[in-house]
């Protein structure tokens, strides 16, 4: 009966609210705007919502020495990854102004002074200095999650938009330096920008973690070839990690489904260590 009371309530507003603390881990708060994302974790918290990932994050951030974050979306990942990281440099780069400056005020409810927030959209070096960001139909927040570039992505053809906004661009090539730990969730773009970053993410050897949407062959290839340099591929599940195998990569059939659409990307000199790290 409580279960059914919750999905009820998750839908209304939480304007009697300013911010909050997770139910299930009061040290993280967020403050309290019109986001799906917001009402799942004010009702249901971080093990109610995508816990296993937010787990893994925490655990990867806490032995990383430099993030960088590339589609914060509100700061949920950005929040949960900075406290663990401290004082690692973070940095969490979201293409919409609003959800951006939502993030700057999570980051500050949470007194995170390792964070930086850059607000555009991350492209590669041919990229012009500003481009068309798509806000999808089905969500009418002030921080839409699925928010996608107008133009160059893959795997979301699917996805109306009620309106686009002109935002500014920022160049890969500009943030990766040093980075030990990499996460994109930027819809569609994955593939883009890991390629234009390529000679830095194989002499650097970052961990990488990042969503893999349906219908994303030239991420797919990208994966391939990065099982090709020694990097492992595991599949985040409800409660474990799970191989992802040079099959499963290359075939045109969808990867397996875990509870999850992230994998992490792991260099072979330190898989054994961090799926240790992270499946315990």
């Amino acid at each position: 009966m409580l279960g059914q009371v919750v999905r009820v309530l998750r839908h209304r507003p939480l304007d009697f609210l300013t911010d909050f603390s997770l139910p299930d881990n009061p040290e993280i708060r967020l403050v309290s705007v019109e986001s799906r994302l917001v009402r799942l974790l004010f009702w249901y918290g971080e093990r109610g919502y995508e816990g296993m990932e937010t787990e893994c994050w925490r655990r990867l951030c806490g032995g990383a020495s430099s993030v960088l974050e590339l589609g914060a979306n509100i700061g949920y990942y950005t929040v949960q990854g900075a406290s663990a990281a401290r004082p690692a440099a973070y940095v969490a780069v979201e293409a919409n102004p609003e959800s951006a400056a939502i993030v700057e005020r999570n980051v500050a409810a949470n007194s995170l002074d390792n964070v930086k927030v850059v607000q555009a959209a991350v492209v590669d070096d041919d990229a012009p200095d500003s481009l068309e960001l798509a806000l999808p139909d089905q969500e009418q927040y002030v921080a839409p999650t699925g928010a996608y570039l107008a133009q160059g992505g893959e795997g979301i053809t699917d996805r109306p938009a009620s309106r686009t906004i002109s935002v500014p661009t920022v160049r890969i090539t500009d943030l990766i330096g040093g980075v030990d730990l990499l996460k994109l969730d930027i819809e569609g773009y994955e593939a883009k920008v890991l390629r234009a970053a390529w000679p830095q993410i194989l002499a650097g050897r970052p961990t990488i973690v990042l969503e893999v949407l349906r219908n994303v062959p030239d991420l797919r290839w990208l994966l391939v070839e990065l099982r090709a340099h020694d990097w492992e591929v595991w599949a985040i599940g409800e409660d474990a990690l799970h191989p992802v195998t040079d099959e499963q990569l290359a075939a045109e059939a969808p990867l397996p489904r875990y509870g999850s659409r992230d994998v992490v990307l792991i260099p072979a000199e330190r898989a054994a260590e961090l799926v240790g790290r992270l499946s315990s």
